[in-house]
C-alpha cells in the first residue's frame, strides 16, 4: 500500500478510525464497570475472610479444653535443658500473648513460674536494672508456695552498691 491514497479511501479509514475509538470508549466504560464490581467483590470477600478469622476461634476445640488441661500442656511447653528466660519469644511469655484466656491460665499456673534465669549485663541503667528486678519479683510471686529454681548470671564488673535500694547501707 504505498499509493497515495483516493479521497474515498481516507474517508472509509476515518470512519474506521471513528468506529474503533468508539468501541475502545465502549470497552474502557465496560472495564471501569467490571472493575468497580470486581473491586465490590475483592471487598466482600475480605470482610467474610476476616469475619471467619475473627469468629472461628469461637469454635476452636481449644477453647473447650479445660483450665487444668491447658495448664499442663503450657507446663509441657516449657524447656526441660535450661531455666525460663524472660524472653517473649520464649515459650512462657509467648502464650501469655496469644489470647485473654491464655494469659489468665498462664498467670495462675504456679509450674509455669518456678524457674528463672536471671541474666544482668553490666551495661544495664539503673533504670533497666530496676524494670528487671521488678518483673522477676512479679515472676516469683506467680511462682506461688512453689519452690523455685534460679540462675544467675551477673558480668564481672557488677557492684554490689548497683543492687541497694535508698533505704539500704553499707555494712
Amino acid at each position: 500500500m504505498n499509493h497515495v491514497p483516493s479521497a474515498e479511501d481516507r474517508l472509509h479509514v476515518k470512519e474506521h478510525l471513528i468506529q474503533t475509538q468508539l468501541k475502545i470508549a465502549e470497552l474502557e466504560s465496560e472495564i471501569a464497570r467490571v472493575q468497580t464490581l470486581l473491586d465490590a467483590l475483592l471487598l466482600g470477600r475480605d470482610k467474610a475472610t476476616k469475619y471467619i478469622e475473627a469468629h472461628r476461634i469461637f469454635v476452636s476445640p481449644m477453647r473447650r479444653l479445660p483450665a487444668e488441661t491447658l495448664s499442663e500442656i503450657f507446663v509441657r511447653c516449657l524447656p526441660e535443658d535450661r531455666y525460663a528466660v524472660r524472653d517473649i519469644a520464649q515459650a512462657l511469655l509467648l502464650l501469655t500473648t496469644v489470647s485473654r484466656e491464655w494469659r489468665r491460665t498462664a498467670i495462675v499456673t504456679p509450674a509455669l513460674w518456678s524457674s528463672l534465669h536471671i541474666y544482668l549485663p553490666s551495661t544495664l541503667s539503673s533504670q533497666a536494672i530496676e524494670r528487671r528486678v521488678m518483673g522477676f519479683a512479679l515472676w516469683l510471686k506467680r511462682s506461688g508456695s512453689l519452690p523455685i529454681f534460679i540462675s544467675l548470671h551477673l558480668e564481672a564488673e557488677w557492684h554490689s552498691s548497683r543492687f541497694r535500694t535508698p533505704h539500704e547501707h553499707e555494712v
